[in-house]
């Protein structure tokens, strides 16, 4: 059997928003010659790269001046994909499929996360990582706690208290400043906790 994957989002027009990876590279770009074309403005012609990384793949950023995000982290090297990933590509959202179970690289499954959350932190882990699944979404955010308050219906400080005991359930230092919601975010999408 080969080794594929889906990469997936929004429609673009009338441009192929879903690609079968099976090959061992891929050029993503704004226009041909890259194999996956994201006709955007803020898509350079040589964005960022997949290639094949054992039985699943990686992505590569190529300098691009808007960058990549690989679960709302900036791409500063390269990552390997998982099943459920969510990429923003010069603020395009693609979204990993990996129809494989248990291939390297895969995440947990979301019925075994080895994490137990509460209904409350499953709510409000859903809640945080939502402007990364959402249709039609460019987010390269997770939803701010003033977003989470206004899904869930409670306070900003309910949701700040969630969002502490999610991070610390999930092993999110608390010095992370600024990007700590994104790292909580990135967590939550690699161990599936919001499926």
């Amino acid at each position: 059997m080969t080794n594929t994957a889906w990469l997936t989002g929004p429609p673009l027009d009338a441009q192929q928003t879903e690609w079968l990876l099976e090959k061992d590279d891929y050029l993503i770009g704004s226009e041909p010659p890259a194999d996956l074309v994201v006709p955007l403005s803020r898509v350079e012609r040589q964005h960022a790269r997949i290639i094949r990384a054992g039985r699943s793949y990686a992505i590569h950023d190529l300098d691009s001046r808007n960058g990549t995000a690989l679960n709302g982290e900036p791409l500063e090297r390269p990552r390997r994909l998982r099943d459920g990933d969510t990429l923003i590509v010069g603020g395009h959202r693609l979204e990993v499929s990996d129809p494989i179970p248990g291939r390297a690289g895969g995440t947990v499954a979301a019925s075994d996360p080895g994490v137990a959350l509460t209904a409350e932190e499953r709510a409000t882990a859903t809640a945080l990582v939502a402007p990364y699944r959402s249709e039609g979404a460019f987010a390269g955010r997770p939803a701010t706690r003033a977003e989470i308050a206004e899904v869930l219906h409670v306070s900003e400080r309910t949701a700040q208290r969630r969002l502490d005991a999610l991070a610390a359930k999930l092993d999110v230092p608390g010095e992370s400043g600024r990007d700590r919601p994104r790292l909580i975010a990135a967590r939550i999408i690699e161990l599936g906790l919001d499926r």
